[in-house]
């Protein structure tokens, strides 16, 4: 899965808990979904981050430290 598909199904999550949390007026099911929301939102939020700051590339690294040397 791309990560464009990912924050897409992402969306559709939040969207749907959402819906739900607005349908159902009970205390525990708002709780839940409430915890949904927030779980989405705290992944979303880490896949963008790990976007803007990707892994650095250890093995390109390497080959540049070995021929600075």
């Amino acid at each position: 899965m791309d990560q464009d598909e990912f924050l897409q199904k992402l969306d559709q999550i939040e969207e749907q808990a959402q819906l739900t949390l607005a349908e159902f007026p009970k205390t525990l099911t708002k709780e839940r979904q409430r915890m949904i929301i927030a779980l989405v939102r705290y992944i979303r939020g880490e896949a963008d981050r790990s976007i803007a700051l990707p892994k650095p590339d250890v093995e390109a690294d390497a080959v540049a430290r070995l021929r600075g040397v």
